[in-house]
């Protein structure tokens, strides 16, 4: 074979690589935290939306059915409820701190609770759904 080939080829192979190691880096799950409109109550909104991240190639949808306990600051269950067909779950607590835990995933994620918040959690699969 011809050394120039031979040599463009490997330069592609490497190139691919690079781009495919970049692109794994970047695939992580992520969480944001953003306030919501308070309420007149006493208690505060918590929603929780839960986010199935399939990767550069293949989307994001909602995670419906998801089990998502609430425990307080001291470490004590306080309620749960399961995501919706848009992935959310809505739950109304005092002001305080809290860990979420997406029995699915096994993932938690802790929130101080001094308004009402959204909670998104894009979480990293590395599945394709079916």
């Amino acid at each position: 074979m011809n050394k120039n080939l031979l040599l463009a080829l490997g330069i592609i192979i490497l190139l691919l690589t690079a781009v495919g190691v970049y692109m794994a880096s970047s695939y992580k799950t992520t969480i944001s935290i953003t306030n919501l409109p308070s309420s007149s109550s006493n208690e505060e909104t918590l929603e929780v939306k839960v986010l199935m991240n399939y990767g550069p190639l293949g989307g994001v949808s909602p995670l419906s059915d998801a089990y998502v306990e609430i425990y307080n600051s001291q470490g004590y269950y306080v309620t749960a409820n399961f995501t919706n067909s848009q992935g959310v779950a809505i739950f109304h607590l005092p002001p305080g701190n809290y860990k979420l835990f997406v029995t699915q995933l096994h993932y938690s994620v802790n929130v101080s609770l001094t308004s009402s918040k959204e909670v998104t959690i894009s979480y990293a699969y590395l599945y394709a759904p079916k």
